[in-house]
């Protein structure tokens, strides 16, 4: 892994750079500053393989903050991050691996992440678990090695393996499988599809070498999971296991939201997974709302805003989040983002719902405005 730091004296530019190397297997993000002193302290300390730093800082340029940061440890390499073209042959004097313009895009990192690959293969190159298999339930039903997903004969196979993976590793009697899956059929042929569809599914299975999964005992099938990585336990585990959200846990939370592709087996839309797809949704939901709560209270407003926002997508209408988030733009003194929100959000309410925001929204905007007056 590539033990990164970032560098930006502004948060949402710092905040937009960390999602997108969040993408990268090989990055492994081990701080975010906007102070470039903390950096230097933290270089004395710890191992940093790659630092990714604005260029264009108040307190000290970044060509000048590359410099005293090699004079600590000279295997650092950088990656220069800037608004600003005028600084590129400054940044290689220093030798920098790469010089990107913002807005960074992701095909332009993906160039940067390629060149830092190539020039430190022997330092950077990630340890690729070949045998790693994986299930996937949120959003699509995904059975995936080696980053290649099972293809399955019929739609039915892939259905029936989902339903067993659904079960969580229980034994299920014929009689409901197909209750569920074939109950628009007589007796004998649901009993000879089911039969058929079993075939199908070991068979998918049978490429990935995850066929003994598929267990048969007294008219009932399972489907053994073992130690095979699950992101809805995964999901799961971290929520129940982790009551409040804390400095301490605050990452591992992060990380496990972003297991939430979509709702829980939303693409293949069968009938038998809603039950579990509100509980999973709801669990997502609080999931991001302690998130929020947790940067509200630590004065990170720019990263509680990009979660509240979250949570509005899936609950649109909640005045509670919505009147959370005006907070958070009063306290970042982003009254354009203010402005625009409340604005969007009192015709959305009013096209919608055919009222407009409740009067603890509106005396939250309005106090702020006349304060701006």
């Amino acid at each position: 892994m590539i033990r990164t730091i970032l560098i930006d004296d502004e948060r949402p530019s710092l905040n937009n750079l960390e999602r997108l190397l969040k993408e990268y297997d090989c990055i492994e993000i081990i701080g975010a500053y906007t102070d470039i002193t903390k950096v230097f302290e933290k270089i004395k300390k710890e191992k940093v393989n790659l630092i990714f730093l604005d260029i264009e800082m108040p307190k000290m340029k970044g060509i000048e903050a590359a410099e005293k940061i090699l004079e600590i440890d000279n295997n650092v390499k950088i990656v220069f991050v800037t608004a600003y073209n005028d600084y590129a042959v400054d940044a290689f004097e220093v030798d920098a691996i790469d010089y990107v313009m913002k807005p960074v895009l992701k095909r332009r990192m993906d160039k940067t992440i390629e060149r830092i690959l190539k020039i430190h293969k022997d330092i950077f190159q990630p340890k690729e678990n070949k045998e790693e298999n994986k299930i996937l339930c949120f959003g699509n039903f995904e059975i995936i090695r080696d980053k290649k997903c099972i293809k399955w004969r019929t739609s039915k196979a892939k259905e029936l393996a989902a339903y067993l993976v659904h079960k969580r590793g229980k034994f299920v009697h014929k009689s409901q499988i197909i209750e569920y899956l074939w109950n628009d059929k007589e007796e004998e042929q649901a009993t000879k599809l089911l039969h058929t569809t079993i075939y199908y599914v070991r068979n998918g299975l049978k490429s990935i070498n995850l066929d003994k999964s598929i267990m048969y005992s007294n008219e009932m099938y399972k489907f053994d999971i073992g130690r095979i990585f699950f992101d809805i336990e995964k999901f799961e585990s971290t929520f129940n296991r982790n009551k409040i959200v804390n400095s301490k846990n605050i990452e591992l939370f992060e990380k496990t939201i972003q297991l939430y592709r979509a709702d829980y087996l939303e693409e293949n839309d069968y009938y038998w997974a809603k039950n579990e797809q509100a509980r999973f949704n709801s669990i997502y939901l609080n999931m991001l709302g302690k998130i929020s709560d947790f940067y509200m209270l630590e004065g990170k407003y720019s990263e509680a805003i990009f979660y509240l926002k979250e949570i509005l997508k899936k609950n649109p209408y909640s005045e509670e989040i919505h009147a959370i988030l005006l907070r958070a733009y009063i306290n970042l003194e982003d009254y354009t983002s203010l402005k625009k929100h409340y604005k969007n959000m009192s015709k959305d309410f009013k096209r919608e719902l055919g009222v407009g925001p409740s009067d603890v929204i509106k005396r939250i905007y309005e106090n702020c405005i006349c304060k701006m007056i």
